[in-house]
């Protein structure tokens, strides 16, 4: 058993794991689920001015949630933009976080900001940034709408900052969902943040990018394989 800590990405809140959180808390092996609202997101959109926002907030918020469960074991699961603050988030807490999970998330290299990364060849933003095209491309018209609608403004901070993720303890498990029609971040791409932070442990799912809404009892099924 474990608690999970889901983290949204850019634009997003918590919102966008609902059908997700029912999977999980329909099995045992999830002691816990929370769906976090990051500073400047979802509930939490005018708690601080968007331009005062710092990556260090959003590993604070992580960090933050993952110690307030009561479960003794805790898995962060994070999407997207998420990838720039969770490693960080994790390894503040050793001794609670046993494993961290992407689901196509955007992994600077060390040192590297998100804005630095996206000028990369593959990356959404050279190939072209559309997000009906891009967040809704396995969801139905009705489903497209309603996540399109939900979509926020992102604050500029976090993604200019260099990542600095220094020397993660050594029992700090990642492992990566890659998810195989994304038209945010294809394939390809996606296998590129996997060498940018060395993981080996990858599984696919056949899905787009926003899975935890096409796709949510499969995603849960691959994420309680590690509770």
């Amino acid at each position: 058993m474990a608690g999970f800590v889901l983290v949204h990405g850019g634009s997003h809140g918590g919102w966008c794991w609902e059908r997700l959180v029912s999977e999980l808390e329909a099995d045992v092996r999830a002691q816990e689920v929370v769906a976090l609202d990051l500073i400047g997101h979802g509930a939490r959109l005018d708690e601080k001015p968007l331009e005062s926002i710092c990556l260090a907030d959003y590993v604070d918020d992580i960090a933050g949630a993952a110690a307030a469960l009561r479960a003794e074991d805790v898995i962060l699961v994070g999407h997207s933009l998420a990838g720039i603050s969770l490693p960080q988030a994790a390894a503040r807490l050793p001794d609670r976080v046993r494993r961290a999970i992407l689901v196509s998330a955007s992994i600077p290299a060390e040192g590297q900001s998100l804005d630095e990364l996206m000028t990369h060849p593959q990356s959404p933003i050279s190939l072209g940034f559309e997000p009906r095209a891009m967040f809704c491309s396995d969801l139905d018209a009705e489903t497209a709408d309603w996540l399109l609608s939900r979509l926020g403004p992102e604050p500029p901070g976090p993604m200019r900052e260099p990542v600095s993720r220094g020397r993660l303890p050594a029992s700090l498990k990642f492992s990566y969902v890659l998810l195989g029609q994304d038209r945010t971040l294809i394939p390809e791409f996606q296998r590129q943040m996997c060498r940018n932070l060395a993981i080996e442990d990858v599984v696919e799912l056949d899905a787009g990018h926003s899975a935890m809404v096409s796709r949510p009892r499969e995603l849960a099924e691959i994420l309680l394989r590690y509770a």
